[in-house]
């Protein structure tokens, strides 16, 4: 059977790879993810679930859905140009992409597939810095965090733990690593964007508070305190919480290994060390 091994909550702040070659190892992100590599590479995973959002260039008004899973055996990317980002392609375990497919609909969760997509930064950046050279497969999860109706916290957090029951249940001999990304606060080209820039942290206090309740493992107030409408006070694209919230779901009440905070951004890095019987 598979076996989960690791857990990840990182940011995919697309300037983070032009500002890496920009600024190299005095970069903030270059050091955060070197940090969360390390972890990553200790835990020896040989495939990669990765769970974040699209934004607008997967999927569109006409073709949205709550949650959706990538099952070709291959894709590529950036579809956006990420400044900087080289073109990827990248190679989808097709096999244990419909396994967990199958598993979460047959556990009630309405998921929809797709076999012609391309991925943006959402996905690249995590993939860009923690494993540059694209030598793990991966199972792409996509969850709407940004255009309203969103799926409630307790609804991706019961997604996270019905995930690892999908994931251990694969009749594969692999470690698995899953690496879900978004941001905390983030408001991106709206009224609360910060004077000459681009984007906006428009409620750091509400970050910060998050963090706390992820140290300390108990995730009930998280939970019910993040609302479509809470969420969305913190910034337009601020529903990617629920990436994160995904992520808790699948560690239970352990603290992360690795917590680091990156608040002028509304940002986040943190990593689960799992083992048998931890959650």
């Amino acid at each position: 059977m598979a076996e989960l091994v690791a857990v990840y909550a990182v940011p995919h702040t697309p300037s983070f790879v032009a500002d890496a070659q920009l600024n190299g190892s005095s970069s903030e992100a270059v050091r955060y993810f070197a940090e969360i590599r390390n972890h990553l590479e200790l835990a020896r995973p040989d495939l990669l679930v990765t769970i974040n959002n699209d934004h607008f260039n997967t999927f569109f008004f006409d073709n949205l859905p709550t949650f959706a899973i990538g099952t070709a055996e291959m894709t590529a990317g950036p579809n956006d140009q990420t400044p900087g980002m080289p073109w990827y392609k990248v190679k989808v375990e097709t096999n244990a992409a419909k396994h967990l497919l199958s598993t979460l609909l047959g556990a009630g969760f309405d998921f929809s597939s797709t076999v012609d997509f391309e991925i943006d930064h959402g996905m690249l950046v995590p993939l860009h810095f923690l494993t540059p050279d694209m030598n793990l497969p991966v199972v792409p999860i996509f969850i709407n965090c940004v255009v309203p109706p969103l799926p409630l916290a307790s609804r991706c957090f019961a997604l996270g733990r019905t995930l690892v029951q999908a994931i251990e249940s694969w009749e594969s001999d692999v470690r698995v690593a899953v690496i879900s990304s978004g941001s905390l606060s983030l408001e991106i080209g709206g009224p609360r964007v910060a004077v000459d820039k681009t984007f906006g942290v428009p409620d750091p206090h509400w970050a910060a508070w998050i963090l706390q309740q992820i140290k300390s493992g108990c995730h009930e107030d998280l939970i019910s305190r993040a609302t479509q409408e809470r969420m969305l006070q913190a910034g337009n694209v601020a529903g990617e919480l629920l990436n994160w919230i995904v992520a808790l779901g699948m560690v239970g009440r352990h603290p992360p290994t690795i917590l680091i905070d990156q608040p002028q951004l509304g940002n986040a890095f943190a990593a689960w060390t799992i083992q048998g019987g931890a959650r």
